[in-house]
């Protein structure tokens, strides 16, 4: 009887996000966030790698009736969150893998870049690290993320 007099309406389907209408930039850009992290959790060495030195964070935002899915993308159409996640970009990567694995307490890299990538999978204190590094990176970058939810809405 109870169920009956407070019946909650069906449940989101989840698997296609929120409605539209109920998004603001903050909500969009918490998703953004939240879907960079995942991709951080999930990514390979060899695409941890490519973020470290290259950068490449896309945001992914596509409407379907009227429900918003949102992703992260690596190498995709440039956006305020390309650059995100280089590390030092002001020195060469030959430089700058040597100081962050000792931030790491990892390994140094192989003095040979075609070895980095089996660097960063063997050695768990550079992987656990690069994830580290790219999550803080994530966290101070939330107004990066509002923006291009904010020009997403205003487009769209």
């Amino acid at each position: 009887m109870l169920q009956s007099a407070y019946a909650m309406p069906a449940p989101i389907d989840r698997a296609h996000g929120p409605v539209r209408a109920h998004l603001t930039k903050h909500d969009l850009g918490a998703q953004l966030a939240r879907r960079a992290d995942e991709w951080v959790r999930n990514a390979s060495p060899a695409d941890l790698l490519h973020v470290l030195l290259c950068g490449g964070f896309s945001p992914v935002i596509e409407e379907d009736d009227g429900r918003v899915r949102t992703g992260i993308d690596v190498g995709g159409v440039p956006s305020p969150l390309s650059r995100l996640g280089i590390i030092w970009s002001d020195l060469p990567p030959a430089e700058t893998l040597p100081i962050v694995a000792m931030v790491w307490d990892a390994t140094a890299p192989p003095k040979d870049s075609r070895l980095w990538e089996a660097w960063l999978a063997l050695d768990g204190h550079a992987r656990d690290g690069a994830r580290r590094f790219l999550r803080d990176e994530i966290d101070q970058a939330i107004p990066l993320f509002e923006a291009c939810a904010d020009s997403w809405l205003q487009e769209n």
